[in-house]
């Protein structure tokens, strides 16, 4: 009898004429170097960024290096000089990989996949699921959100066990432990189930049995309806696009959408570019889109009322890095002339996390301008949101600082004595965005020189134009001042969260948060 290893169900199994040996799936790849066996399984907590699934890993380079240790483990642990590898008809994609790394193993698929849920919409349900617990645990155990990575690296790795769980009891309790960024180990010990309605969502897409295109693409729409949602609105278009585009760097959105616009575009952070397309009758459409010029193109027919056919709400998935866990909301303008353009924006406050004003300095002080916040902080405190202000252009505006920030700072004593100045940034997307590009190789340096706006300060002197080199990228992006917008956002809205858990001891006995004495 040969020797087979064989891939099926999320397990490696070894069968030969003794009996069957089950493998860890999970593996540690670092500087060319692997390591497989049962020991890497216990090492998740503390090397998550190190360890891979092979179910679930995309990189086929790492891919190659497991199946060489995987190879030198076979031979001389079962001394055996050939074998052959079966895999399940969903894992064929790992074929061309053992026939690169392993040209003289033999491979058979099996047809014996029968799992009800197509597999490029189960690994979506994966990253969903993850994505909503990670966030679960930032919220209720007052994690600082710039650890979401790595504990969503840790809960992903789990992931098949704790959707387990959940299918079975309903529910599920989350041990693990990590190391914060001031390097000690913290400890997580909380229940999930499925009473919080983004896991409840996601388990009934586990259970139903889909088959038809129409309700992939429905269930692909709704899967990351669990990312923290953070909404930018303001009064009409007050350079929305723009400052997006900025945090994003990427040409994302059309930085020219009138202010008729009443579409809800969401920004959703995933593992695949797709544009969802959502209508007033329910229907959806689902897109790819191969670039973000590509995207621009695509989004340009859906920007107007004007259109035969005008979506409600377009969903754009993007793979970009920025704000992982995070869906970034652009709605429509408050205070509109539009009836349902008021209405949309305040639909998409009640679903947001996190609300984001917009304010054009030139505003400040004025009595409309006055009203408009304070109706916005009416409906916020209302709703109980978390929110913050973002005065726009700062590059047209610097030198000006000082005084608008005082300005604005007047007008929110008066309006909300509970605010605080820490929620208010002054920022210039349009550097943002130039200054990204510009620093990630995405435009050429003579497109920065040409683009109308743009300078550098360097040994108090303005550089403009032919002066501006792909250095100066550092002072773009120091000059917008978006640091410490993007760490607002991932920090979840509060400026104070820190990197360990301060927790009182009551606290820590009911989240079960702990850090070693």
């Amino acid at each position: 009898m040969q020797l087979t290893v064989t891939f099926s169900d999320k397990t490696i199994s070894i069968m030969n004429k003794e009996g069957i040996v089950n493998l860890s799936p999970y593996f540690y790849y670092f500087n060319q170097r692997v390591m497989i066996g049962k020991q890497i399984e216990q090492a998740i907590d503390l090397f998550p960024e190190y360890i891979s699934n092979v179910f679930f890993e995309k990189d086929e380079k790492k891919l190659g290096y497991f199946l060489q240790e995987l190879n030198d483990y076979v031979i001389k642990s079962f001394k055996v000089k050939n074998y052959k590898i079966e895999l399940s008809s969903n894992l064929s994609h790992l074929n061309n990989v053992i026939k690169n790394t392993l040209p003289n193993v033999s491979v058979k698929i099996k047809n014996d996949f029968t799992n009800k849920i197509p597999v490029e919409l189960e690994k979506h349900l994966h990253n969903a699921l993850s994505t909503v617990i990670t966030n679960e645990l930032i919220r209720t155990c007052q994690v600082s959100g710039s650890l979401f990575q790595k504990i969503n690296r840790i809960v992903r790795l789990r992931i098949d066990f704790y959707i387990k769980e959940l299918l079975e009891k309903g529910r599920t309790n989350v041990q693990l432990k990590f190391v914060d960024n001031q390097y000690s180990v913290q400890f997580i010990c909380k229940e999930v189930n499925d009473q919080i309605p983004s896991i409840n969502r996601i388990i009934e897409i586990y259970k139903q049995s889909i088959n038809s295109h129409e309700r992939i693409v429905q269930s692909l729409y709704e899967v990351y309806d669990g990312n923290f949602k953070v909404t930018f609105i303001s009064p009409f278009s007050y350079g929305k696009s723009t400052l997006i585009n900025g945090l994003f760097g990427e040409k994302m959105l059309n930085m020219d959408i009138r202010a008729e616009t009443a579409i809800i575009t969401k920004i959703v952070s995933s593992d695949e570019n797709r544009l969802f397309v959502k209508y007033e009758d329910n229907r959806i459409e689902m897109q790819t889109y191969e670039n973000y010029e590509d995207l621009r193109e695509k989004l340009k027919t859906l920007t107007s009322v004007r259109g035969i056919k005008t979506p409600s709400e377009v969903q754009i998935y993007h793979t970009l890095g920025y704000f992982p866990g995070v869906t970034i909301i652009d709605a429509p303008g408050l205070n509109s002339r539009h009836a349902e353009h008021n209405k949309k924006a305040s639909d998409a406050i009640q679903m947001s996390d996190l609300v984001i004003f917009l304010i054009n300095p030139a505003h400040i002080g004025e009595a409309n301008f006055s009203r408009q916040i304070k109706e916005f902080l009416e409906l916020i405190h209302k709703n109980n949101k978390k929110y913050g202000f973002v005065l726009s252009k700062l590059d047209l505006y610097s030198d000006d600082y000082d005084v608008i920030m005082k300005e604005m700072e007047t007008v929110l004593q008066d309006l909300d004595p509970s605010y605080s100045i820490n929620n208010v940034f002054f920022v210039s997307g349009y550097f943002a965005l130039f200054g990204k590009l510009l620093r990630d190789d995405k435009i050429d340096v003579n497109d920065v020189r040409k683009s109308h706006g743009i300078f550098v300060i360097e040994n108090d002197e303005i550089i403009m134009g032919r002066g501006i080199e792909k250095h100066h990228s550092s002072f773009l992006l120091q000059f917008s001042k978006i640091k410490q917008l993007e760490q607002f956002i991932i920090e979840r809205g509060d400026n104070h969260a820190t990197n360990k858990l301060y927790l009182d001891r009551r606290e820590r006995e009911t989240a079960k948060v702990n850090s070693p004495s």
